[in-house]
């Protein structure tokens, strides 16, 4: 198998450890280059901040939606990665959507698009702190993009 193949594979089960035994697994800084977060990785730290505000990500039938583009194929906030929560109910036989985030590629600041939340806690601020060793980026340097994702500064 190849290199890249590998690391997904791994990435992708850890993802799933994570979901299954309700454990955060927190981004190791090094893994993240000058370029920011990949995908992959930007949704580990999603899944860590979903599990802090207690999501039931083990629960069958939740999703994370990681395929969002706007109209013109492109992602909707430069700079960001953006992912739907949903949770497909077999008694309503229709999807709940329980979140729209965006994670800074960049930093790693996440947001919860539609209520303009931001979240801040312990954890989070040591992976964002490894994740800005790696990228040089800051909070401040970001803020146009953050302006993008249509919520006030903070």
């Amino acid at each position: 198998m190849s290199n890249t193949l590998n690391r997904f594979l791994g990435l992708l089960l850890v993802f799933f450890a994570c979901a299954a035994f309700a454990k955060p697994v927190f981004l190791d800084g090094k893994e993240v280059g000058p370029s920011g977060l990949t995908k992959m990785q930007a949704k580990q730290v999603l899944v860590t901040v979903l599990m802090h505000e207690k999501f039931k990500l083990a629960k069958p039938g939740v999703s994370i939606n990681d395929d969002l583009l706007g109209p013109d194929g492109k992602p909707p906030h430069p700079g960001y990665y953006d992912f739907s929560i949903g949770y497909d109910s077999p008694s309503a036989g229709a999807t709940e959507y329980m979140g729209l985030f965006s994670v800074s590629t960049a930093t790693g600041d996440v947001w919860e698009t539609n209520l303009c939340k931001r979240y801040v806690f312990p954890a989070l601020k040591a992976t964002q702190k490894a994740i800005i060793k790696q990228t040089g980026k800051t909070f401040e340097s970001e803020k146009r993009e953050r302006r993008g994702l249509g919520c006030t500064d903070e």
